[in-house]
C-alpha cells in the first residue's frame, strides 16, 4: 500500500500548485481585431458570420457530448426552435409581399377612379 507520508506530500504539492494558479491573473481571451476589409456586410452590432458559425459549432459540440435520450430530445428541441424561427421569417416575408401587392392595387384604383383625366377637362 501507499505510504501515508507520500500521499500527504503529494497533497501538499497539489495544494501549492493550486495556490500558485489562483494567485496568477486569469487569462483573457484575445478578441479579433476589427478591420474594415474583413467586415461582413451582414454584420449587425459586431455579430457576423464568424460568430454565428462559432455559435453553431459550440451547439453541435454540446449536442454531440450528450448521450442517449438526452441527445434525441436536444435534437428535437433544436429542430422545433429552428423550424419555428424559419416559419416566422417566412410569414414576415409573405406579409411584406402581400402588403406590396395591396399597395399596388390601391395605387392603380386611385389612378383609375380618383385622379382627374386630361380628356374630361374643359378647354377655354
Amino acid at each position: 500500500m501507499s505510504n501515508p507520508n507520500d500521499i500527504e506530500e503529494r497533497f501538499r504539492q497539489l495544494e501549492r500548485e493550486m495556490n500558485m494558479k489562483s494567485s496568477e491573473p486569469p487569462l483573457k481571451r484575445a478578441e479579433p481585431e476589427k478591420s474594415s476589409q474583413n467586415s461582413s456586410p451582414f454584420g449587425v452590432d459586431g455579430i457576423n458570420m464568424d460568430t454565428a458559425k462559432s455559435g453553431l459549432g459550440s451547439l453541435i459540440s454540446w449536442i454531440n457530448s450528450l448521450t442517449g435520450a438526452t441527445k434525441v430530445i436536444a435534437i428535437a428541441v433544436v429542430g422545433i426552435i429552428t423550424f419555428t424561427i424559419l416559419n416566422i421569417l417566412f410569414k414576415a416575408v409573405m406579409a411584406a409581399i402581400s402588403l406590396g401587392i395591396m399597395a399596388l392595387v390601391v395605387f392603380v384604383l386611385y389612378k383609375v377612379f380618383f385622379q382627374p383625366s386630361s380628356s374630361t377637362e374643359s378647354k377655354p
